[in-house]
């Protein structure tokens, strides 16, 4: 669907919109005053993102910036902030895929995620917006590399899942090599090997980046040769390691 321009929209439509969100916003308000302080209104799932697009009429854009403002007011009940961990994270990654559908183009659904609704200290909540960003990151891998990377990091920091974040960084290491995004972004998965002491998949992995000789900027091979040597220097260890091993079980 063709996308209309905000200045061919009829001028009666951008207020009416505003004032309908408004009105919403004032009735939402006036009903949680009147409830009792300690009552927190729950999100509520959205409708079908087909619905939202026909009352764009035409204007997906304009409709997700309202949608995502709605979204956003929730936080704030009661003349307060909601804690994130109140909220209903089944039905708030069901919002942020609406958002997503209703304006592709954007990337400010993943950075949410990953930015936002993934600072609470429940690691359910925080593997509910990891996979999110990774559902994301499959629709479009090239808006949505940032933000697997920190969803990298929050598998790897905040949920102490590696297995996870290697999964992660694989799909990011596996965007065509004639894509340009930084080095460190594909390195993760390097870091990432070392880390979960897959040390020949590493090196193998290393080796071959070296070899197939795309990788031209001197930074990177540098960083690249220093951790390999780092990774072969472990290996030598763990080897030399095995035989003290078995004398002692022995």
């Amino acid at each position: 669907m063709n996308q209309r321009a905000i200045s061919a929209l009829p001028a009666w439509l951008l207020p009416g919109l505003l004032l309908a969100l408004l009105l919403q916003t004032g009735w939402h308000y006036s009903a949680e005053r009147s409830a009792a302080p300690a009552q927190i209104k729950p999100l509520k799932a959205p409708a079908n993102p087909e619905f939202y697009r026909l009352l764009s009429l035409g204007s997906q854009k304009l409709m997700s910036y309202l949608l995502t403002l709605r979204l956003q007011l929730h936080d704030n009940q009661l003349g307060r902030n909601i804690r994130y961990r109140y909220l209903d994270y089944d039905v708030l990654s069901q919002w942020l895929m609406a958002l997503y559908e209703m304006n592709p183009q954007s990337d400010y659904p993943a950075f949410l995620a990953s930015r936002v609704y993934s600072q609470v200290k429940d690691k359910s909540k925080i593997r509910k917006m990891v996979m999110l960003v990774d559902a994301l990151f499959d629709k479009n891998p090239l808006q949505n590399w940032r933000r697997m990377t920190e969803a990298c990091v929050l598998a790897k920091h905040a949920l102490n899942d590696l297995p996870l974040a290697l999964k992660l960084a694989q799909k990011i290491a596996n965007i065509p090599s004639s894509v340009n995004i930084p080095y460190w972004a594909r390195d993760m998965k390097l870091v990432l090997l070392d880390d979960l002491n897959e040390l020949e998949s590493a090196q193998l992995l290393i080796s071959t980046m070296l070899q197939q000789g795309d990788i031209q900027d001197p930074d990177e091979i540098r960083f690249l040769k220093a951790r390999l040597l780092r990774i072969q220097q472990k290996m030598s260890t763990q080897q030399q390691q095995k035989p003290e091993l078995s004398k002692n079980v022995k």
